[in-house]
């Protein structure tokens, strides 16, 4: 594990698995900003996963889904596991600082970096993708999912825009549906339409959602009762679509009906059906031989008006 520092974030960041950050604490209050899961983590596993095996080990915070995100699948003989080889690999650590660190990642014809950096009460990460011989496709995600601190009592999140609607992860579509609405209202599986963007945490939940093609990358989730907000912005022009994960008690297996997450999920695709899919649909990014895809990911931490004037941050 690795530890960087603002004044106002501290972020734990774990190059032996995902390179994911593991923690986001706001310094002033000592608030985990990211969720956690309700169970205890079983030891790390890399490779190309089952579903069951990636979660078995999930710790939450924010990683990259790629080159695969969703569903396993085959591409032109090459087996990908669910969200990718990227998300549970080790990554090498090529520089290292107080509030920096780059970190790279070889992989199905793929060279990564990830540079995660904390500047005041923003955590950023930047991510360039090299083919190695190429051209090699691939899907990506960044895999962010905030914890409590924005969702109780109350979550708002708001969104510039998109159409919306509950995704299938055994089915399409692929693309808008004819009857998704524009955000806030979200299309449903059953053909009803709801409000996606407020509810109560006392509401038991669980919703899968996109909302594609959004006219920019940004979105605000906050707890109005609170006052607490986080940021988040990304390169719509490489993650055009927004996932939107809502987990609240809802779901048994190893989620023990307990967990209380909101994924905020930038994507290169409008669902999770996989790479396989993306490539037969003309959706997946082609990484070519001396070029490459860059992309980037913000998200800031806004404490409560009463927090900020407090000398203590109590």
């Amino acid at each position: 594990m690795i530890v960087l520092r603002s004044k106002s974030l501290v972020a734990v960041v774990d190059p032996a698995h995902g390179a994911e950050v593991v923690e986001l604490i706001d310094v002033a209050s000592g608030s985990r900003m990211l969720g956690t899961p309700p169970f205890p983590p079983a030891a790390p596993v890399a490779g190309d996963l089952d579903e069951d095996t990636w979660t078995a080990s999930y710790r939450s915070g924010w990683q990259v889904a790629a080159p695969n995100a969703g569903n396993a699948c085959v591409v032109h003989g090459d087996r990908h596991g669910f969200h990718g080889a990227a998300s549970v690999a080790a990554w090498q650590v090529v520089d290292s600082g107080e509030a920096s660190l780059s970190m790279r990642w070889h992989g199905h014809g793929l060279e990564a970096t990830r540079t995660v950096t904390v500047d005041g009460p923003t955590l950023i990460s930047d991510m360039h993708w090299a083919a190695k011989e190429g051209p090699v496709p691939m899907v990506a995600v960044e895999h962010l999912v905030l914890g409590q601190r924005v969702l109780v009592p109350d979550t708002e999140i708001t969104l510039p825009g998109g159409h919306a609607w509950e995704l299938s992860e055994t089915h399409g579509p692929v693309r808008p549906p004819a009857a998704a609405p524009a955000w806030p209202e979200l299309l449903l599986l059953d053909g009803s339409i709801e409000r996606g963007d407020a509810f109560p945490a006392c509401d038991v939940r669980s919703r899968f959602a996109v909302v594609a093609d959004v006219p920019a990358g940004r979105a605000a989730v906050r707890s109005p009762s609170t006052g607490w907000k986080v940021e988040v912005e990304w390169d719509e022009r490489t993650l055009p679509h927004v996932w939107v994960w809502h987990e609240m008690r809802a779901s048994g297996g190893v989620w023990r009906g307990q967990a209380e997450l909101l994924g905020i999920e930038p994507a290169s695709v409008p669902h999770s059906l996989g790479l396989e899919r993306a490539v037969d649909e003309g959706q997946a990014a082609w990484v070519e031989p001396g070029g490459g895809l860059r992309t980037w990911t913000r998200l800031t931490v806004r404490p409560p008006a009463v927090l900020d004037a407090s000398p203590a941050g109590l």
